[in-house]
């Protein structure tokens, strides 16, 4: 008997194991685009209402005409944090927020052109976008929220805008969006961080 429990054991082991294998594999797959994307994750960012910390995943294509594309991929938060999730609402201020940091990460890595003399912008032109319909969710072997493009839905959400540096800021006006682009609905109100259903909700308001 004794033999049997060992044996159901070691293959309880094994099958965690290879879930924990297929999980890491599916997040080291990247989400961009096409292969001109580069895939980052910015990481220990502090949500502004919950004081949550998170990281955000995303990709960008510095185009040969100076202009960017980049794609929110996905956003992940640790759920043993000591932190009120209650207040993590995943809205409007919060994706304004999101692209906020995405710009000045990127603008770390590779900058922005300078504002032309007299505060006018450059040429530069960066269109970002995400999933319109997203879905949050808690993932169990990570111990984290997930918040990601809902595969049923499809669509995109894009802005476009034109940026320069000035000063270590950056100057940003906007050009066009948030504005639909192809198909799919989901509902317009979006939930907290740790709701209890995974369900679609719009990100394009």
């Amino acid at each position: 008997m004794k033999k049997y429990s060992n044996i159901l054991v070691a293959l309880g082991v094994t099958l965690f194991l290879l879930a924990v294998g297929m999980k890491s594999e599916a997040e080291a797959q990247t989400c961009c685009p096409s292969g001109l994307y580069t895939q980052i994750t910015v990481t220990n960012v502090t949500h502004p209402a919950s004081g949550c910390k998170f990281s955000i995943t995303y990709c960008y294509y510095d185009g040969p005409g100076g202009d960017r594309k980049l794609f929110i991929c996905n956003i992940n938060v640790d759920a043993s944090q000591s932190c009120n999730y209650n207040n993590f609402n995943l809205n409007s201020s919060f994706w304004s927020f999101v692209d906020e940091v995405v710009r000045y990460d990127l603008h770390s890595r590779d900058p922005f052109d300078p504002c032309v003399e007299g505060g006018g912008q450059t040429n530069m032109i960066v269109e970002s976008s995400k999933a319109k319909c997203q879905k949050v969710y808690y993932d169990m072997i990570l111990d984290a929220y997930i918040v990601e493009a809902c595969d049923a839905e499809p669509g995109l959400c894009v802005s476009v805008y034109s940026i320069c540096a000035s000063n270590g800021s950056l100057i940003k006006t906007d050009i066009s969006g948030p504005t639909y682009i192809g198909g799919g609905d989901c509902p317009t109100t979006p939930p907290n961080i740790n709701s209890n259903t995974p369900t679609c909700f719009n990100t394009c308001q």
